[in-house]
């Protein structure tokens, strides 16, 4: 009996060892590192720097070698004139052998062309842009972690405050239950805190499914298997803190107003690269190869001759149907349009950071307040329990103290929510959603 009892502990010992429990940090650098939209946004990246050796690649040398061989089913023919008095009429001759092989190298190098040129010097923001795209990527699932997690931290001390509240009513109970078996206290006292302890269940139980739910809401959020099972650290005082209005608030640095700033940059450098198109192009081709013609099929492969050719091509663009410039007026536009864009997503950063500041200003006062009045009410609570258990005074006066500490309590949930909502928000708007790492 004594080994099945070590047993049996010993196996409850693991299963409690396994639930890790995790702080917030701990859950956000899970997050980072195991988020599916995080690694691609690392792909995207990745694959930023390889197109800068394929944007490169364009004003480097292009050296082919190639090979063909012809049969010349039905010749080219051209016609002769006559020569008299050896021919009267115009002769059809044949031109070239029947089979025709040429074998040989090609090198094509790019002297001048403005495009190419403009494409090169977007290469850096590009890569630029991507790195913005995962920062940005980054800061969305910090937030999102953040938020499930504070959405758990409200449940267990909302969890909490229900089992302090059973566990005062479960030793009520007994003292009204035999005072009422004495004939000093009414029955409907007893119907009463049964009713509570009741409601207390049945809303631990309602918390208890949203529990789970928002358990498994943050396994989703951080990118973590359902079926693992993790606790959270249930306290939150690192996470409550009145000087949080000292943080700086410049929102030129917010990674929204640099990813619209280094697209613009983009743009500009496309709308030069499309205007190149009006510039003229050179480049240099060197070509050598080798000749094999005849008549016969084995005659293609024999007495090669050698030909060498160096040339500059320019192209000079001269008329385009006006494609070119109808394509310049819609980046134009488009340019503008960033541009308005930056200023409207400046100003509307400035007024989510004046408002977040604005509210946890008042979110820290209704906190400190709603804080201190639940301890208050909770010793008032318990000195009027104490009092009715004495028979100093009527349950009437008990009834009255339970119902200003559960208003107390339901003030206090409500304004820590909206302190940690507020937090967030702040830390969001303040450029500060990196600190949570």
């Amino acid at each position: 009996m004594k080994q099945i009892f070590v047993i049996a502990f010993a196996f409850w010992s693991t299963f409690i060892t396994a639930q890790e429990t995790m702080s917030l940090k701990d859950c956000v650098n899970y997050a980072l590192k195991n988020h599916t939209s995080i690694s691609m946004a690392k792909n995207d990246l990745e694959s930023a720097v390889a197109r800068k050796n394929e944007g490169r690649s364009a004003y480097l040398p292009q050296v082919n070698a190639q090979i063909s061989w012809d049969d010349n089913i039905i010749k080219q023919s051209t016609m002769m004139p006559a020569f008299p008095p050896l021919t009267t009429e115009p002769m059809k001759l044949e031109i070239g052998p029947k089979f025709n092989t040429i074998a040989g190298i090609q090198l094509d190098q790019t002297i001048f062309n403005m495009s190419y040129i403009e494409g090169i010097r977007a290469l850096k923001p590009n890569e630029e842009l991507n790195k913005l795209k995962l920062q940005k990527t980054e800061e969305d699932v910090i937030y999102n972690t953040v938020a499930a997690y504070y959405q758990l931290l409200i449940i267990n001390e909302n969890e909490k405050l229900l089992n302090e509240s059973e566990v005062r009513i479960n030793k009520t109970l007994p003292i009204v239950q035999l005072q009422y078996d004495k004939g000093v206290a009414r029955k409907i006292d007893v119907d009463k805190i049964k009713v509570n302890l009741n409601n207390i269940l049945a809303n631990k139980e309602i918390l208890r499914i949203n529990k789970s739910m928002a358990m498994n809401n943050l396994k989703y959020t951080i990118g973590m298997p359902l079926e693992t099972e993790i606790t959270i650290d249930p306290k939150f005082e690192n996470e409550v803190s009145t000087d949080i209005l000292n943080n700086a608030n410049n929102v030129k640095d917010k990674v929204e107003l640099k990813l619209l700033n280094t697209s613009l940059v983009l743009n500009e450098i496309n709308y030069r690269r499309q205007k190149a198109a009006y510039y003229p192009t050179i480049a240099f081709a060197a070509k050598y190869a080798g000749n094999a013609l005849g008549d016969k099929f084995a005659d293609s492969f024999k007495k090669w001759t050698q030909l060498a050719v160096v040339g500059v091509k320019i192209t000079v663009p001269i008329f385009d149907g006006l494609r070119n410039s109808s394509a310049l007026k819609q980046m134009s536009l488009n340019n503008e349009n960033i541009k308005y864009n930056i200023k409207q997503t400046e100003d509307g950063l400035k007024l989510q950071l004046q408002n977040a500041k604005t509210g946890i200003s008042n979110a820290v006062q209704n906190y400190t307040i709603n804080k201190e009045n639940l301890e208050l009410a909770k010793s008032i609570f318990d000195v009027t329990t104490l009092q009715y258990q004495k028979g100093v005074v009527s349950y009437t006066e008990v009834l009255s103290s339970e119902f200003s500490y559960k208003e107390a309590e339901v003030n206090y949930l409500q304004s820590l929510v909206k302190y940690l909502n507020y937090k967030l928000e702040l830390d969001k708007a303040n450029n500060n959603i990196q600190s949570y790492k």
